[in-house]
């Protein structure tokens, strides 16, 4: 039998967060381990019951969810985090990749669009939808406001360089692996090991040291 992906959600609004739940719990591949109305509740919860995924409401009482988040990624670092917004402020998207978040969502999204951001952020390492595309992050690095700060400038190996292309092309692991004819594993890896080379703290800081340092077009 197939194992399920656990998913934690954390949001104050309970009639979203009932709909929310009932849509994840509907599908075969998912399960919602944890409900919480706040963050604090949330972190307290995942203590003794770390989901694979989380959605975030960004303003929740007691702690906001992008502080939530940078606890989240501090201490459950293959925690996979989704933020939940009605805010569209290209500042607040940039830092809340800073703070380590996989994906940003707008509460107006579908349900399609939900499964499709939980889906990329286990397969992919990041969501970017169209107001959060890589674009937008490149417009936000050479403008410079809220651009996470990085080391300076490394040297990579060619197969790094391939590998940054096609994380920036949205390419998961397995499917680079493939076309490097190498294993998930390896290029697993490989991304930590570019991540902690440039100081990013999940795959989508590699996506914004490329743009920030021109090595793609974005």
């Amino acid at each position: 039998m197939k194992k399920k992906i656990t998913i934690g959600v954390a949001e104050d609004q309970i009639v979203y967060r009932n709909g929310l739940i009932t849509m994840l719990n509907d599908s075969d591949d998912y399960k919602v381990t944890i409900e919480a109305e706040n963050g604090m509740e949330m972190l307290r919860k995942m203590k003794d019951n770390v989901p694979d995924v989380v959605l975030l409401d960004c303003r929740m009482p007691e702690l906001k969810g992008i502080e939530v988040a940078k606890k989240i990624r501090e201490k459950y670092e293959a925690v996979k985090i989704l933020l939940l917004s009605m805010l569209d402020k290209q500042e607040f998207v940039a830092q809340a990749f800073e703070y380590g978040v996989n994906g940003y969502l707008s509460k107006d999204d579908s349900p399609d669009e939900i499964i499709k951001a939980v889906d990329s952020v286990l397969s992919n390492g990041y969501y970017l939808n169209v107001r959060t595309s890589k674009y937008l992050i490149g417009e936000l690095v050479r403008q410079g406001k809220g651009v996470p700060s990085f080391e300076g400038v490394v040297e990579f190996s060619r197969v790094e360089m391939q590998i940054i292309k096609f994380i920036c092309e949205e390419k998961s692991a397995a499917e680079i692996g493939v076309l490097l004819y190498r294993s998930k594993r390896t290029i697993d890896g490989y991304r930590s090991g570019i991540m902690k080379k440039i100081g990013a703290k999940n795959v989508v800081g590699i996506v914004i040291y490329a743009a920030k340092h021109k090595l793609i077009e974005m």
